[in-house]
């Protein structure tokens, strides 16, 4: 089997000969420490993986351009041997450090009230441009998808991400309450891009998923109310959803880090059913959550990364804990999110040397 067919086996509760396997990137100052703790300069987390033999999940995204267009144009700003400032395509001014692995920072947005989210919303989401979005680079990666023989995912929006992106949190906290009409107007026409985008894709091959991408969560909740998603968000949600559900389309990949349990259930309402990179720390283990949610909930991620760091005893229990649901399907394991730079490179191969039997049906 492919790790494509067995990505939809195992979400459809299907015999498989094993589990599909995704694997998480570690930060460039993992991989630093892992050089000097063993690993060959010349390799990356890609060469590592292949000496344990390790197939792992590709993904191969088959959306038009669903940002800003134009994009802002991006250039330094200031930079120095320990940062950089420079704006990025989403207009953002961003202070970033050379030396470690960290979220930037974002010091300033191009939306700060109305009258600038209104400038944003016809310079940058104009539906007159819908076919700039699809242009050479676009049919190039479709039709490289679809030789692929990996899994194609098709975007079915980012719509808190897109506003989060162009105003921070706080300022999208403010849009949300007092600009509802342009935010609602900002969230239309990002949706006709994506039912847009879908359409096209699916005119031109095969989609296996339909992935959403918004980083809705933080630690102990949800960055906006029930009541602001169900407004907001999930009308958009449906809509693809249910165009997608008209092509036979089932499989989900909803990517959010944080604590989403105040969503599961209008997400399920939706079909919306996969949930990554499922953040433990968030309360978002696979273990506890499958028992509230049946098979209905299914999960990408859920290892935690904290107790891979802790050694081989802990990666073992880990293991262990994810098992029975792993055996009964639903659930792609993985590290949540990312490897971080306190795993060392001993931890992390036994992690690998594990893979196999975790796996194993």
């Amino acid at each position: 089997m492919t790790e494509r067919e067995r990505f939809l086996g195992t979400m459809r509760y299907e015999p498989v000969d094993r589990r599909p396997l995704h694997l998480v990137g570690p930060w460039p100052d993992t991989l630093a420490r892992w050089r000097r703790e063993g690993l060959p300069d010349d390799w990356d987390a890609d060469a590592l993986h292949e000496q344990y033999g390790l197939q792992p999940l590709r993904l191969r995204n088959v959306s038009g351009d669903h940002g800003p267009w134009p994009r802002f144009e991006a250039r330094v700003l200031f930079e120095d041997e320990e940062t950089r400032v420079f704006l990025d395509e989403y207009g953002r001014t961003v202070r970033d450090l050379k030396q470690h692995s960290t979220l930037p920072e974002w010091q300033s947005f191009p939306v700060t009230d109305r009258d600038s989210l209104a400038r944003v919303i016809e310079e940058r989401y104009s539906l007159e441009h819908l076919d700039a979005r699809f242009g050479e680079i676009w049919e190039q990666r479709v039709a490289e998808a679809g030789a692929s023989g990996d899994l194609i995912v098709a975007d079915g929006g980012c719509y808190y991400w897109t506003l989060r992106s162009l105003a921070g949190v706080a300022g999208a906290s403010y849009l949300l309450y007092d600009a509802p009409d342009l935010v609602d107007e900002l969230c239309e026409r990002y949706c006709e891009v994506a039912v847009e985008s879908l359409r096209r894709a699916l005119a031109r091959g095969q989609v296996d998923v339909i992935g959403f991408g918004e980083d809705i969560g933080f630690k102990t909740s949800t960055l906006i109310s029930p009541v602001m998603f169900r407004r907001f968000i999930a009308p958009r949600y449906r809509r693809l959803m249910d165009l997608a559900r008209e092509h036979g389309i089932e499989a989900t990949w909803y990517d959010s880090d944080g604590d989403l349990r105040p969503f599961i259930g209008d997400y399920l309402a939706l079909g919306i059913r996969c949930l990554a990179p499922c953040e433990v720390a968030a309360g978002m283990s696979p273990s506890a959550l499958r028992p509230q949610h049946g098979r209905a909930l299914q999960f990408v991620g859920g290892l935690d990364k904290r107790e891979i760091a802790k050694g081989r005893d802990a990666i073992d229990a880990e293991i262990a804990r994810n098992r029975p649901v792993i055996l009964e399907g639903g659930y792609v394991p993985a590290i949540d999110h990312s490897v971080s730079a306190d795993i060392s490179y001993d931890h992390y191969r036994h992690f690998l040397d594990c893979v196999p039997a975790m796996l194993a049906v």
